[in-house]
């Protein structure tokens, strides 16, 4: 199997993927107001990446036990078309209340890029498996940073709703280019599963428990601050509020796009002491953020959180890949991705309280609380269970040692008796 046209074709379609996704992002309130919704805009718009997030997050380990049963290549053409027919439906919508639906059914059938991610992390040699996945989430963030400005422009040129179709027929081409241009070995199931036997064999993984939980926690701080980010930049700067809010936000793209292969190109990398790190770096980068009162240094912080996300990234589905059996990644990516996905949910909310009762700058306090304890969780978790397995691989060498000792000595002996 070729695992480099994989990762070209798998790369192109997250990127194309990546931009419908985020297409719609500028727009929706917008899109609302067009609707006939006069008030608490932006509270539904809120209620509608939490819907998203909360249906996908019950349907990820689904998703995740078929793409292991039927193959992950099936899975773009379910998932891919399954959207594209959401925006369809979002485009042709006559009320707030019909795109709320099928936003929270576009969260259910939801999947295109994890599964990418697990085909590449499934069908790639385990040397190449940190570049391999690098170039996965450059393509994603790349995709991510270009959609707002394509879907921007795209809206005030030929409107919301020829924008949504257009959404909807880049990620049919990237459903076709993924599942026709791809090669996967599907390796025979030992057992059949469901929801709860994965989740049982997730949580009694030691190592597994770990990074899911910190997976969780990290995915709520990096959501935390999205509710009064733009708040906090419209208190340090009084001209471009809008423009300078469209910088901060997608400049962590950028450096994420610029760190992940960076990371993964390097040769026998540590990977948790990547993951460590960039937690680390993130949380205190969250806390300068907060103290910060230039949307100059904003900027440029902003920028070096992005090198600490793609850490992040790339150290965490490593370690995941390295955790788990070839042949039920599929299953506890799912997991993973439902798990995690709750933390788009959480930090919203979380984010949203916390700038009301504490002010808008307590989020970003926030998210460095979450990671601190995200990195601390990995750090004595991994660490004590690696120290666990070194000692049991010690005792075992020296009984293995003492059985053959004695093995040999009683050989010995029977020898010398038979030779009397």
């Amino acid at each position: 199997m070729n695992w480099r046209r994989n990762l070209v074709i798998l790369s192109m379609a997250v990127f194309l993927a990546a931009i419908a996704f985020s297409l719609y992002a500028p727009f929706l309130p917008m899109f609302l107001q067009e609707l006939g919704l006069k008030e608490n805009i932006s509270g539904w718009s809120g209620l509608m990446q939490a819907a998203n997030s909360l249906t996908y997050a019950l349907m990820a380990p689904v998703w995740g036990m078929l793409a292991d049963r039927h193959g992950k290549r099936v899975m773009f053409m379910r998932s891919g078309f399954g959207i594209a027919l959401t925006y369809v439906l979002m485009a042709v919508s006559h009320n707030h209340y019909q795109v709320f639906a099928w936003r929270a059914l576009n969260g259910l059938l939801s999947g295109f890029i994890p599964s990418a991610i697990l085909l590449v992390a499934t069908n790639t040699p385990e040397v190449h498996l940190g570049f391999a996945l690098g170039i996965i989430q450059t393509a994603n963030s790349i995709g991510t940073i270009m959609g707002p400005m394509i879907g921007g422009v795209s809206a005030n040129l030929f409107g919301v709703r020829s924008t949504l179709f257009a959404s909807a027929a880049v990620l049919a081409l990237a459903a076709v280019c993924a599942y026709y241009g791809t090669r996967e070995e599907i390796r025979p199931q030992q057992r059949k599963s469901t929801f709860l036997t994965d989740m049982r064999q997730v949580t009694s993984n030691g190592a597994l428990r770990i990074i899911m939980i910190s997976q969780l926690l990290i995915n709520t701080a990096l959501m935390v601050i999205q509710p009064t980010l733009p708040l906090f930049v419209g208190e340090i700067v009084t001209t471009n509020v809008a423009m300078f809010t469209g910088v901060i936000f997608s400049i962590i793209g950028v450096s994420t796009a610029l760190g992940a292969p960076l990371f993964g190109k390097i040769k026998n990398l540590n990977y948790q002491g990547l993951y460590v790190l960039g937690i680390g770096s993130g949380a205190i980068l969250s806390i300068t953020q907060g103290l910060t009162r230039s949307v100059w240094l904003l900027g440029g912080e902003r920028f070096l959180f992005g090198f600490a996300n793609a850490a992040m990234l790339v150290g965490g589905n490593v370690l995941l890949t390295q955790y788990s059996n070839p042949e039920e990644r599929g299953r506890i990516f799912g997991v993973f991705n439902g798990i995690a996905s709750l933390g788009s949910v959480a930090g919203p909310l979380l984010g949203g309280f916390l700038g009301d009762r504490l002010g808008l700058a307590s989020p970003f306090y926030g998210s460095a609380i979450l990671l601190l304890v995200a990195g601390w969780f990995v750090w004595t978790g991994l660490n004590a269970r690696q120290a666990l397995l070194e000692t049991q691989a010690a005792m075992w060498w020296h009984r293995l040692h003492d059985r053959a000792h004695s093995h040999s000595h009683n050989h010995s002996h029977r020898h010398l008796f038979h030779k009397e």
